[in-house]
């Protein structure tokens, strides 16, 4: 690079992916995001392309790749590879099918994943490989490190792995940025940072902004030039201080195009100009190549979601989540019957939904379906629990729910809905005239004695915290895949058999 020459860097950034490869029903996907990369590359050899983490779950495809199908070479990593990513972030959402399946997808990756604060739980040094990596474009040292929020990572599957641990994000980024200035000196630096903006952050409340806090980052930084950030569904650019922040949204239906014009010096690099360009890339084409490659991968996804569950018209469905949360309800005991499958010895069964915005089951049912009135990738557990700590559990619940003109509702900001608990296998009353934490009545139960009870892991890591057990026993499947057994079997006849009533 001759001093005084003017070079233009695309920078091209992607986050939560979420496995969206084919016509999965939205807007955009990863093949559509191929063609604009290659647009690009045709146009400027000078291209970055970075991910933000967040690919490998999320969606039926994922799903399939990672718990019906994880012997098979996950088709994201493929087509990732085919479009030569540059780097990887880590999202929270990569530990939902266990560590082992994180390792190999890492290990069949041709680009590195960037997490300086997940760490070995021993030597506290990063845990996949380095934190950071270096690019040379035309003379240009930029470098990329990652993080991911230390906030986000609360209650999640990585809990449950004890090779691992999360450092707080802000203080690791403290620390490993200047490590990085002081070993490396990059002429650019940009962050992946795996949180949102509190800017942009729905909820207002202190464990939303802990977990969304990327404009804090720079604060205890010096020296990063472009965060990207993610895990919302905003699109944004956004500049504080000399710092750009760019976050591309979910679900594979933007990417994030941000032109940078550098002059070189005689003993440095000059920024002379930025643009950016959030690109909806519903309007392009997949890529041929990638829909010849992944075509087998789309088909055996077809398949799958495909499969008759139920030949003949069930009734499971409901209107509003305060169906579920007020009386008994057949479509929580699909769900209770389901679990019930993991583990034979249970006292009492412990659900609550998986989907809050769905509505449940209806008609004549396809796997797809199954999936769709659930989605998330929870795990049946059995742990012994007091009936003091039962209680405990359900006035959680109870402090959601309100009357009003006689009628009980549903506060979502209290709770939100996949923390709302039933329970099957005692009754009880839930009085919404008593105060908050004096409100629930178990009936014919000890309080002091211990029971076996199935759980999501879900749910066990939100109540970690006001239950004394900590051991567990650990389902390999997933609550769907107990749902499609359960109704392959009962054809959805259910009875009720859990009592509740909410006065």
């Amino acid at each position: 690079m001759r001093t005084n020459e003017i070079i233009t860097i695309d920078l091209l950034a992607t986050s939560d992916l979420h496995g969206q490869i084919g016509k999965s029903g939205i807007s955009g996907n990863i093949l559509k995001m191929a063609t604009y990369v290659k647009h690009k590359r045709k146009a400027n050899h000078h291209v970055l392309l970075l991910d933000n983490g967040g690919m490998l779950s999320g969606s039926m495809f994922a799903f399939y790749y990672a718990q019906i199908a994880p012997y098979k070479r996950n088709p994201m990593i493929k087509v990732m590879n085919e479009m030569q990513f540059d780097a990887s972030g880590v999202s929270p959402d990569e530990f939902s099918f266990g560590l082992d399946f994180l390792n190999k997808s890492i290990a069949l990756s041709r680009f590195p994943w960037l997490a300086a604060n997940i760490e070995h739980s021993k030597t506290r040094e990063p845990y996949f490989t380095t934190p950071y990596t270096i690019k040379y474009v035309d003379g240009i040292k930029i470098g990329i490190i990652g993080f991911t929020s230390s906030g986000l990572m609360e209650n999640k599957n990585i809990e449950f792995e004890d090779e691992v641990m999360v450092g707080e994000s802000m203080a690791s980024a403290k620390r490993w940025v200047r490590y990085l200035h002081e070993k490396e000196s990059p002429d650019f630096l940009i962050m992946l940072y795996h949180g949102g903006l509190n800017t942009y952050t729905d909820k207002n409340n202190y464990r939303s902004y802990y977990s969304n806090n990327a404009e804090n980052m720079i604060k205890s930084t010096e020296g990063v030039n472009v965060i990207i950030t993610g895990h919302q569904e905003h699109v944004v650019d956004l500049k504080v201080a000399e710092t750009q922040f760019i976050q591309p949204g979910k679900n594979a239906t933007n990417i994030v195009d941000m032109s940078i014009q550098f002059r070189k010096r005689t003993n440095s690099v000059e920024i002379i100009d930025t643009s950016i360009k959030h690109v909806e890339i519903s309007s392009y084409p997949e890529d041929r190549d990638l829909l010849e490659l992944t075509h087998f991968d789309q088909k055996a996804v077809q398949h799958w979601s495909e499969q008759n569950v139920v030949d003949i018209p069930v009734i499971l469905d409901y209107k509003h989540l305060t169906d579920l949360y007020s009386k008994p309800h057949k479509y929580t005991e699909c769900i209770q019957n389901s679990m019930s499958r993991a583990f034979s010895d249970a006292d009492f069964i412990c659900a609550q939904i998986g989907n809050p915005i769905g509505n449940g089951l209806r008609g004549e049912l396809q796997v797809k379906d199954i999936y769709k009135s659930y989605v998330h990738t929870d795990k049946p557990v059995k742990i012994q629990l007091t009936g003091k700590e039962i209680k405990r559990i359900l006035e959680r619940t109870a402090t959601a729910l309100y009357k009003e003109d006689n009628t009980i509702k549903y506060n979502e900001e209290t709770l939100e809905p996949t923390l709302m608990t039933v329970w099957k296998g005692f009754k009880y009353t839930i009085d919404l005239s008593k105060p908050v934490g004096n409100r629930v009545i178990l009936h014919n139960i000890d309080l002091e004695k211990s029971f076996n009870v199935i759980m999501t892991d879900y749910l066990f890591r939100h109540v970690n915290k006001i239950i004394s057990e900590s051991t567990y026993e650990r389902s390999k499947k997933t609550v769907i895949e107990y749902m499609i057994e359960e109704l392959e079997e009962t054809k959805g006849k259910f009875e009720l058999e859990h009592d509740f009533e909410v006065i």
